[in-house]
């Protein structure tokens, strides 16, 4: 298990464990309120609505990294559990501005992971491993459908990533101790749309895909999900779905070519 986290050091895929929707998606899905319930107030260019979201991810990965140079590429297959062994905590929030026509949001996820283990061979010194993971979004969404039973919006936006690994092998009395840290970053320009159906009483279903990169940040990347949602108050929402997300991201020896998927589950309020 050691082995296969030092080589890759993925903290990317630890905050998606437990974060969900795309950046942003758990924040900008809205079902319809229930019958029973008031009708939620229409945003409009002098009346913004405002939400806010908490959310997890228990995705796995798969795929191939080299985040922490000179160590060589490896390839990389984690569940969910595999993750959450070394996990040191993290903070995952989304919010998004309505008004009119138009939505902004924004997502911040943050993960800290730290394995440690012990060299092979005759060395048998212990090794130790901290990766830290930043992720941010920011879309500009525009609904250019507006139905009485389907909505669809589309836009554009940026995703920005930040890989921060170190790794410390001990002293012993054959090898001296040694560290090595290597950071990364680069930002990932998106076209977004989103689809919002109305199925009836405080049920709704929404699908929310991004594509980018496109050689400016990564050589590629895109996601794609899908959750149900409940309206279980006027202000409160609940979602539950499953998203996929893939990106290759390349920087001389630096290797970040990964794909992760999961369910995610959602809580969203309205103010």
């Amino acid at each position: 298990m050691m082995a296969r986290l030092l080589s890759s050091a993925s903290p990317i895929a630890l905050v998606l464990t437990i974060a969900a929707a795309f950046p942003a998606a758990a924040a900008d899905l809205t079902p319809a309120a229930p019958q029973s319930l008031p009708v939620a107030p229409v945003a409009t260019a002098d009346t913004p609505v405002f939400y806010a979201t908490g959310y997890l991810w228990a995705s796995a990965l798969h795929g191939t990294t080299g985040t922490l140079p000179p160590l060589p590429p490896a390839e990389v297959n984690l569940s969910f559990g595999d993750i959450l062994k070394n996990f040191d905590g993290g903070l995952m929030a989304a919010a998004e501005m309505r008004t009119g026509r138009w939505s902004f949001l924004g997502d911040v996820m943050f993960s800290q992971v730290s394995p440690d283990g012990n060299l092979p061979g005759p060395y048998r010194t212990g090794v130790e491993l901290r990766s830290r993971s930043l992720t941010l979004q920011a879309n500009a969404l525009y609904r250019v459908y507006d139905g009485p039973a389907v909505d669809f919006d589309v836009g554009a936006g940026l995703r920005y990533w930040n890989l921060d690994n170190r790794v410390n092998v001990n002293a012993s009395p054959v090898l001296p101790g040694i560290g090595y840290s290597e950071n990364e970053a680069w930002v990932d320009p998106l076209v977004v749309g989103r689809i919002i159906a109305r199925l009836g009483g405080p049920w709704s279903l929404t699908v929310v895909g991004d594509v980018g990169g496109f050689d400016v940040g990564s050589t590629l990347t895109w996601q794609m999900i899908g959750t149900v949602n409940y309206q279980w108050s006027e202000q409160l929402a609940l979602r539950a779905g499953y998203r996929y997300l893939s990106v290759d991201y390349r920087a001389g020896d630096f290797l970040y070519n990964v794909q992760m998927q999961g369910p995610i589950l959602g809580a969203t309020y309205r103010f």
